[in-house]
């Protein structure tokens, strides 16, 4: 059985696990406040053995990461964290990961696509049950208990759910590949890149900043060959920056989406008409990056096969299928003085950039279909893309996993390089 049979037979164990949690909370509430002070333990005691199912792993660091975990737990179980403060927090991250799910379902609702019921009722639910917990103060202790056995049992169904395709064919040789992980909570998630800068800055020597140039910083390699594709992180210390940015080099051509378009830009710059980035040269577009919002880009370099190689390829022309070709305000008026992102990065030579006439990257969406959504899909011939079952999809959750590829003497990901 491969690792993502197992990832499956592991989904399918947990989810059968969390229903039963919802049905002990709902047939022993008298227990349950004890019981609760235990839920992030257990969940992490569940992670701990999840590693055991992940055969990409050595046993060396699986056994390492297992045991940080079990003494996580065990930090958490003699802490002094109240029933009500865990509920608020447990709450919050319901609603954060509903909204993403909202968010779906209204891409999928604009572009006509089968599946929107599921993210529907999900959405719903999720955010009513958070908002109730949000606000427990107000709730009995009976409420309280309601709302939990709602979210256990809806979140173990959909494990449950992911965990039943165990039992049927996939349909592509990608689905095989694609790495099924419990990954740390969004919020987590989100303020990885930020930690990494500043871990970053420490390192680099004073007068090394602000050059602009695309000479790496920080350079560290495993083969003595150059990478057959690179995956950059843009991190910032302001506003969304702080969250990340990720786009691709494959053949010297930079690949990069976003919410490029100040036109269509609504709901505090989070949601958008989505704009891809082809044709900009890589030795060019990172002095581009670094002068732009003084940003730093995190390089991984990716070693492919022939196959792998012409999967990417299948996978660009793919995208580019469903794009038309869209002009920045530079481009409709060239004597104007336009400062928009979009324009700037027409001033790079053989820059193009496009819109999408239907599909997932239509409009763009800071949470969901982002950035990362365009790069994971483009990698799935590579087998390092990820798929989180949260649904919320942030440059944080490559970096995390690239930093520990990069570790591991046998995996693919041979350099790493930081421009700043």
């Amino acid at each position: 059985m491969n690792s993502v049979r197992f990832n499956q037979l592991y989904l399918l164990i947990t989810g059968i696990i969390l229903v039963g949690i919802g049905a002990f909370i709902q047939n022993q509430p008298s227990l349950v406040f004890s019981f609760f002070n235990l839920l992030i333990p257990i969940l992490l005691v569940i992670d701990a053995v999840s590693h055991f199912f992940q055969h990409e792993e050595h046993k060396k660091e699986r056994l390492i990461r297992s045991l940080l975990e079990i003494t996580l737990a065990i930090s958490f179980v003699i802490s002094t964290f109240s029933f009500d403060v865990l509920t608020i927090l447990f709450g919050a991250y319901i609603d954060i990961k509903s909204v993403a799910l909202l968010a779906k379902y209204w891409t999928y609702k604009q572009n006509s696509f089968a599946g929107r019921l599921n993210l529907l009722v999900s959405g719903i639910g999720g955010s009513v049950i958070g908002t109730l917990l949000l606000f427990s103060a107000f709730l009995s202790r009976n409420q309280i208990l309601t709302c939990l056995v709602v979210y256990f049992v809806l979140l173990g169904v959909i494990n449950i759910c992911l965990g039943m395709r165990l039992f049927f064919p996939t349909k592509t040789i990608d689905q095989l590949k694609r790495k099924i992980r419990l990954t740390p909570p969004v919020f987590i998630e989100a303020l990885i890149p930020r930690f990494v800068l500043k871990e970053t800055n420490t390192l680099l020597e004073p007068d090394s900043a602000g050059k602009n140039d695309a000479i790496a910083k920080i350079q560290e390699t495993k083969e003595a060959v150059k990478p057959d594709l690179e995956i950059f992180i843009h991190v910032t210390e302001k506003s969304f920056g702080s969250i990340g940015h990720m786009d691709l080099s494959f053949e010297g051509e930079i690949i990069s989406y976003g919410n490029y378009d100040r036109d269509s830009i609504h709901l505090f710059e989070t949601i958008g008409d989505g704009v891809l980035v082809t044709g900009a040269k890589r030795d060019e577009y990172i002095p581009f990056c670094i002068k732009h919002d003084q940003k730093t880009l995190f390089c991984f370099g990716i070693k492919l096969t022939d196959e792998q190689r012409e999967g990417i390829r299948v996978s660009i022309n793919d995208i580019r299928q469903s794009s038309y070709d869209w002009a920045s305000h530079l481009q409709r008026d060239p004597h104007g003085n336009h400062t928009d992102y979009a324009s700037l990065l027409t001033n790079l030579p053989n820059c193009q950039l496009h819109k999408f006439h239907h599909g997932a990257f239509k409009t763009y969406f800071v949470l969901t279909t982002n950035c990362v959504l365009l790069a994971d899909t483009i990698l799935g011939p590579t087998g390092i893309d990820l798929l989180t079952i949260n649904g919320i999809l942030t440059p944080g959750t490559y970096l995390e996993f690239l930093r520990n590829e990069f570790k591991r003497a046998d995996s693919n990901v041979i350099s790493f390089e930081v421009y700043n």
